[in-house]
């Protein structure tokens, strides 16, 4: 589990989850590989689609891959999971084929669930708590479905954004074009699109300990700019204001 943030923590990141606890929310359009789950502590959040379509709620729910802005004036909890590892949270948020307010005794369970824990939301273990507890919650509403093995073991080799696609592609003895329509059938996007995700995330969380320029070069991009472009398109900010107003310890 990464901090973010080693000054002012409010934000982590494991290999199935990330979490950010921020003062307010204010994304750009973007499309993400990863379930959003939007929560505000004291008002609703809100979601803009491409075509204008807004959805509000205090429990706000954004399936993979859907253009969307977000918006919240106060105190706000953003889980991204990872559409494989937690692919239950992923079935459950495609079931209305856009975003969604949490409504019900779920939605309840959510917002009981951030009130005991309101003192200690910039704590990364009451973040990684809660990311747990709300995934093992939606995995009882939704049935659990698997990639072809195919695609699973090239998902597996990929994680690395560093990997050369290619000998990976060619181990699974099939076609380039059949792998990549499986893969994009069971992903949601191209393989090449699915390294550029995992290449973000990993200069994400190398911010922890490098500035923005270096983290960009661990992770492979060319250069600062490509990865301030990148974070923007997939999850709306900046490098520089995802990691800021982020709740204080």
């Amino acid at each position: 589990m990464d901090r973010l943030n080693e000054s002012r923590i409010g934000a982590v990141l494991t290999d199935t989850f990330a979490v950010r606890a921020s003062v307010g929310t204010a994304s750009s359009l973007h499309a993400q590989h990863g379930v959003g789950l939007l929560v505000g502590l004291d008002s609703d959040v809100t979601v803009t689609e491409t075509d204008g379509a807004r959805v509000s709620g205090r429990v706000v729910v954004v399936p993979p891959h859907l253009p969307h802005a977000a918006s919240c004036p106060g105190p706000t909890l953003g889980f991204l999971y990872d559409p494989e590892r937690a692919s239950h949270v992923a079935v459950y948020s495609r079931l209305r084929g856009g975003a969604f307010p949490l409504e019900g005794r779920l939605a309840s369970r959510f917002g009981a669930a951030v009130a005991a824990h309101r003192a200690s939301l910039s704590r990364p273990e009451s973040l990684d708590g809660l990311a747990r507890e709300y995934a093992a919650w939606l995995a009882k509403e939704s049935p659990r479905r698997e990639p072809d093995g195919r695609v699973a073991r090239v998902l597996e080799a990929l994680r690395d954004p560093a990997v050369d696609r290619r000998p990976v592609v060619a181990r699974v003895g099939i076609s380039q074009a059949h792998l990549q329509a499986l893969f994009v059938r069971d992903v949601g996007l191209p393989i090449r699109t699915f390294q550029l995700w995992h290449r973000l995330l990993v200069a994400v969380g190398a911010s922890a300990r490098l500035d923005a320029t270096n983290a960009a070069h661990f992770a492979g991009f060319a250069d600062l700019a490509h990865f301030s472009r990148t974070c923007r398109r997939m999850l709306g900010y900046s490098p520089t204001a995802l990691s800021g107003g982020l709740l204080q310890t």
